[in-house]
């Protein structure tokens, strides 16, 4: 149900991570600006991507800022499709045979 979305929401920030990082850091700076009841809201509803983003602007080397998102990005895709793939243990509601 969330798959897609959560996917597109990546794909945009993986684009901007790319072609214009400086708007990841307006974008932090953004919600660093909102009343503090919406910043909580924002922080709730998107919460891997405002914690990648916290990341991103944190002073931690770069391949740590990189490999700790990507986990980010793959748990949450990955958790929110993954529930579509499994199977679900078939009942047998049928009373034995006996010989």
């Amino acid at each position: 149900m969330f798959g897609v979305p959560m996917t597109v929401i990546w794909l945009a920030f993986a684009g901007l991570w790319i072609f214009s990082p400086t708007t990841l850091g307006s974008i932090w700076h953004w919600i660093g600006g909102l009343p503090l009841v919406l910043e909580i809201i924002v922080w709730i509803v998107f919460l891997p991507w405002v914690v990648s983003l916290w990341i991103w602007q944190s002073s931690w080397p770069l391949w740590l800022r990189v490999l700790v998102i990507l986990i980010i990005a793959l748990t949450t895709v990955g958790g929110t499709s993954s529930g579509s793939r499994r199977r679900k243990a078939k009942v047998n509601f049928e009373k034995p045979r006996l010989p």
